[in-house]
């Protein structure tokens, strides 16, 4: 019992050690049927076992521009995403429409700039909340 106490204790200690800290920019202009609104941005990183990780959040200015940094430690590649809230052509009044947008791994690291996020155009991804 204490050989298994113990060779648990070192593999979790192994695992803090091996975890790096990893970084991810994201930055971009929220737009919507051409013009440029508000919207708030937040950045997560999916975990697999826990709950996902919330990074950063922010609301994008009056011009829909907007850039958060978000790190976390992982032994793995982190896996982050960006949740946009907004109000884009809601089918209800008051409700609020919840984008997702992957980051590609290749950015972690340094910055994605998704340039102009256009949230009239719907994805599999996006649910409408009231």
């Amino acid at each position: 019992m204490r050989a298994l106490l113990f060779t648990s204790v070192v593999l979790l200690a192994l695992a803090f050690v091996e975890a790096k800290k990893q970084t991810i920019t994201v930055k971009g202009t929220t737009i919507c049927n051409k013009k440029r609104i508000q919207a708030e941005v937040t950045l997560w990183e999916k975990d697999t076992l826990d709950p996902d990780d919330k990074l950063a959040s922010m609301q994008s200015n009056k011009e829909g521009e907007f850039s958060l940094t978000g790190s976390d430690d992982e032994i793995t590649s982190i896996s982050p995403y960006l949740i946009i809230t907004h109000n884009c052509n809601v089918k209800k009044a008051g409700c609020k429409r919840v984008s997702e947008y992957l980051i590609p791994k290749e950015k972690i690291g340094g910055t994605y700039d998704m340039t102009y996020v256009t949230l009239d155009i719907l994805s599999a991804k996006d649910k409408e909340k009231c």
